[in-house]
């Protein structure tokens, strides 16, 4: 890789250029990050025509360089986008792929505009009925779309799997993984201790990892469905950031989006309503047992949310998290 995507208009006007991905007469004349970004670099960029926003992947985490990520994980997202768009309510969902360097890992994408995530719902901003309806429907779709051998294969995505399975299913339940959950709420780490210690708990988490981790089908997963991979903007509710993508059981998918409803606020319920607008079968234990998984790996690992809890109310959701873990959903 001899190109890093950064913010400087000249570097990146060339780079286009060489590509042929400008008009002759067209120009950068401005370059910003668009958003923190977790896994990739992401720049939005102007030229003197139009906005785009551009997508680099490198061999770490942009928010955790000190943690190792497979750099082929934007091809993934790239795929996922193109196989996807062949669902006309898919694509109108999504943005547009523009272009894709197979060597710099650099991905042209269709600037949505104005947009903000949803990751404000932790704290109090609305996540309706509506978005539901709108999400469990791009689900629907996403879960049921034919893919082809060739994609299936490609869309395995095992590398980002394994660094998934990693942080969801391994490290909060570690007893000895360093990390400080007291510095984040105090008296969490005894909540962290009792459930590491539950022989029971435990073994339904390592089960669902090696589901997770072996799987290779029925559906296409979006595999980080969760409130900062949807964005409200001009045009409506898009999704975005599927490096995550796999083939998979549609309940890891809806599982993710069950918990984070709770986060948001939800009652027990979620997983009926999340039912009722994904108006398509599923496994309610399995889809239990994975929100479930991701309430924990959000209190106690390292991929922490932007929550407005104190400890009574994590301990509500890790007891939640028990029950769903343990087939009482």
């Amino acid at each position: 890789m001899s190109f890093e995507l950064e913010t400087d208009s000249e570097a990146i006007d060339a780079f286009l250029r060489e590509r042929q991905w400008l008009a002759a007469d067209e120009r950068v004349t401005g370059a910003a990050l668009a958003g923190e970004g977790n896994m990739t670099r992401t720049v939005r960029i102007r030229t003197t025509q139009r906005s785009l926003v551009l997508k680099q992947s490198r061999p770490y985490c942009v928010k955790f360089p000190d943690i190792p990520a497979p750099i082929e994980r934007l091809a993934t997202e790239v795929r996922f986008y193109r196989v996807a768009s062949t669902n006309p309510i898919l694509a109108g969902r999504m943005p547009r792929v523009l272009a894709f360097d197979e060597k710099e890992f650099v991905a042209v994408l269709e600037d949505l505009g104005e947009a903000s995530d949803l990751l404000g719902c932790y704290a109090g901003d609305p996540f309706g009925r509506a978005d539901l309806e709108v999400l469990c429907e791009f689900a629907r779709e996403l879960h049921a779309l034919p893919v082809g051998d060739e994609d299936r294969a490609a869309l395995a995505n095992h590398a980002m799997r394994e660094l998934n399975h990693e942080h969801i299913f391994e490290l909060p339940f570690d007893p000895d993984n360093g990390l400080d959950l007291d510095a984040l709420t105090p008296g969490l780490a005894e909540l962290a201790a009792k459930l590491q210690a539950d022989d029971a708990y435990v073994a339904e988490i390592v089960a669902l990892g090696m589901l997770y981790t072996n799987a290779d089908g029925p559906s296409l997963l979006h595999g980080d469905y969760y409130p900062g991979s949807f964005l409200r903007t001009g045009g409506g509710l898009r999704v975005i950031d599927p490096e995550f993508g796999f083939i998979g059981p549609a309940e890891f998918d809806l599982g993710v989006l069950a918990a984070h409803l709770v986060f948001a606020g939800g009652e027990h319920d979620v997983i009926d309503r999340i039912g009722a607008a994904y108006a398509r079968a599923f496994d309610r234990k399995l889809l239990a047992g994975f929100a479930g998984a991701e309430l924990a790996r959000r209190l106690l690992g390292v991929a922490q949310l932007p929550l407005v809890a104190d400890l009574e109310c994590k301990r509500g959701w890790l007891e939640l998290s028990h029950r769903w873990l343990t087939g009482r959903a």
